[in-house]
């Protein structure tokens, strides 16, 4: 009898559920994998990325966004989790997000919405956790840009009025930074064929930077940035057809990570969490009849927010409770900034990363960094004594490119600092 009366009653469940989500907004995510925050022309970087730009410009963006982790898995987890990587897990190489995680997708999937992921990254997979609350998730490797939107929009228009939420996961702009003919030559013209992947990464590090001669590392950043600006076109048109074409759409506009080229003396992600790869694009686009009907307001804001404020924006936007079984989230809304409030403070940020370092970053260790607006503080392995040379204290004011570590001339600022970090319950 239990059957009998428990099937009928999640029928019933899902009905009232789909019909409560007929009234929703859809949410579009749009990640595009290494994309730091330098990289766009609206964020004062060298590559105009006029699509973007000019989106930017409309919606609501902030220049202070700050991920939780340098490399792909940790920091994508939070995003759709809403927790620091010490809480979700899916902070080492191999280690999946657990399925007792309540995530993003699950939560908009058990209220109504239709739920699907596409991504190209190696990381982003059902192998490590992360189709939880997609009812789809197809993932290809080799997939660019144009194939993941073109799938994504085909999905969007079968949607039949239900909401939807669509998550891309773009790998474009992640090495070898190999673009497509069409773009190939845009930027990069100094005749000089420069491939990073993994063995060559490896290499340069093992060669103490030998591997790489300045010209081709110049040669690798300028087909880097032929990428970002494939992904102007792509992600941009799709992001406009979308803003005219619906009044109902919300897509959140960002990154996991960004990319060091010698800005510290070594290449790719994940080794350190210096500015240049924790710093990230934010940006919100909304159907400008849904922005009117909140009375939200375009705006550009550079107060101090983090990556993991990002989910708890979207529950209420769609009005979703987080169910207070799971664990508690650690971002908060970033709703008060649509109504362009400048009272607005800075909210304090974490980033951390398990890798070891290298040869040119240093052999350190797991970093774990703690960021206000004016000042870094940057501590590998913390749970034991910190010798001075694994401490590294910023003045982000006077030396916003982190040039020089002021931990032994301050060490006052470091325990502040190292007390407030402890404080927030985020030191895991």
């Amino acid at each position: 009898m239990k059957t009998l009366f428990t099937v009928p009653l999640v029928l019933a469940m899902l009905f009232c559920a789909t019909t409560q989500a007929a009234d929703k907004p859809n949410v579009i995510y749009i990640l595009a994998d290494d994309l730091g925050y330098g990289d766009l022309g609206c964020y004062g970087g060298p590559v105009k990325t006029p699509i973007l730009d000019d989106l930017a410009a409309k919606g609501v963006r902030f220049t202070q966004n700050i991920s939780q982790s340098s490399w792909t898995k940790p920091s994508t987890a939070t995003l759709l989790t809403g927790l620091v990587p010490g809480k979700h897990h899916a902070n080492s190489r191999y280690a999946p997000l657990p399925n007792s995680q309540r995530t993003l997708a699950e939560a908009l999937l058990l209220s109504g919405y239709r739920t699907n992921c596409f991504s190209s990254n190696p990381n982003i997979t059902p192998t490590f956790g992360f189709k939880q609350g997609f009812s789809e998730m197809q993932h290809d490797v080799f997939a660019n840009a144009d194939a993941l939107i073109t799938s994504g929009k085909q999905w969007l228009e079968a949607g039949g009025g239900q909401a939807s939420f669509l998550y891309l996961h773009l790998n474009d702009a992640h090495y070898p930074y190999d673009p497509s003919a069409d773009y190939a030559g845009m930027f990069n013209n100094t005749g000089i064929e420069s491939t990073l992947n993994g063995p060559t990464e490896m290499e340069f590090r093992a060669s103490e930077g030998a591997s790489f001669s300045e010209i081709e590392v110049e040669s690798l950043r300028l087909s880097y940035a032929e990428e970002i600006r494939y992904l102007d076109d792509l992600v941009g048109d799709f992001i406009s057809d979308l803003l005219q074409t619906r009044d109902d759409v919300i897509v959140i506009i960002t990154s996991d990570h960004g990319e060091e080229f010698l800005e510290h003396g070594d290449l790719g992600h994940g080794h350190t969490v210096h500015d240049e790869l924790i710093r990230i694009p934010l940006q919100f686009n909304i159907s400008e009849s849904l922005m009117q009907q909140q009375q939200w307001l375009p705006g550009l804001h550079g107060q101090q927010v983090r990556q993991m404020d990002v989910l708890p924006t979207v529950l209420e936007i769609c009005g979703v409770e987080w169910p207070s079984t799971a664990i508690a989230l650690d971002g908060q809304s970033l709703l008060p900034f649509f109504g362009n409030d400048s009272a607005q403070s800075d909210r304090s940020a974490i980033s951390e990363t398990d890798s070891q370092g290298s040869a040119l970053s240093g052999f350190t260790g797991p970093l774990r960094t703690y960021r206000l607006p004016h000042a870094k503080l940057i501590v590998s392995d913390p749970w034991s004594s910190l010798p001075s040379n694994r401490v590294w204290l910023f003045d982000l004011q006077t030396d916003p490119r982190e040039t020089a570590n002021l931990a032994q001339q301050k060490l006052d600022g470091v325990i502040d600092l190292f007390d407030d970090y402890k404080a927030s319950g985020w030191l895991l």
